[in-house]
């Protein structure tokens, strides 16, 4: 098992069926946050590491030390301009000109995140060997592009190895009564083979000293 310090200043996570408004899951998915593990690594088949586990903690604190007023990022509103040209609406585009386009951005994005790779189900090299290499060891690596956290705009600003965690965390917790419904596994052809899982952020922080129980892992693998 491994713990990664991952910081991101913006990033828009947008809910499954939103529409005209672009509205943002409160937190990145696990979905999201596996594909960005992936991406660091280099793999692009997404089944390489299934079987992997996932634990969540979010920044009690921001930046700059002082407390944060809600366990969740903050949501920020962007109005945009959309070309019509891009989804075949040119006589639109050239009466109206651009439409505006909403969209939900969480800021100031920190987290903590667990990789235990002990029940994945292809053979080694396992998640966790992977991502230990490329963080020690990045000239090793073979991969393009910015890391990003989903979007290709949500850039990482810092991903790291921790020993031993410091400061508040609030964690995630996969709960059937829980409040937040996240993506586990997006089915990017349609949504009939996404796997949802609810969640709940506990509202006390807590320093994690000791690894995270049972009940705070979540398993990324693909529909049955």
């Amino acid at each position: 098992m491994l713990t990664l310090h991952v910081e991101v200043p913006y990033g828009s996570f947008r809910k499954s069926y939103a529409r005209s408004l672009a509205e943002t899951y409160p937190l990145p998915p696990p979905a999201t946050v596996y594909g960005m593990l992936l991406s660091l690594v280099g793999e692009g088949f997404r089944r390489r590491h299934v079987g992997v586990r996932l634990a969540l903690a979010f920044s009690g604190t921001y930046g700059n030390g002082s407390q944060r007023h809600s366990p969740f990022p903050r949501v920020a509103q962007t109005l945009r301009k959309l070309s019509r040209y891009k989804y075949g609406e040119a006589p639109k585009q050239s009466e109206q000109g651009n439409r505006p386009d909403y969209i939900e951005t969480l800021c100031d994005i920190a987290f903590l995140c667990w990789v235990d790779s002990a029940q994945e189900t292809n053979p080694e090299p396992r998640l966790e060997m992977r991502l230990r290499e490329a963080l020690e060891t990045p000239e090793k690596i073979t991969r393009y592009g910015v890391l990003s956290l989903g979007l290709s705009d949500d850039a990482v600003n810092d991903i790291c190895l921790v020993q031993k965690p410091t400061g508040d965390w609030h964690r995630l917790k996969p709960s059937q009564e829980g409040s937040l419904e996240l993506p586990v596994w997006v089915d990017h052809v349609g949504s009939r083979h996404t796997r949802w899982q609810r969640y709940e952020l506990e509202r006390e922080p807590v320093t994690p000293t000791e690894p995270p129980l049972e009940a705070y892992w979540t398993v990324i693998r693909p529909p049955a």
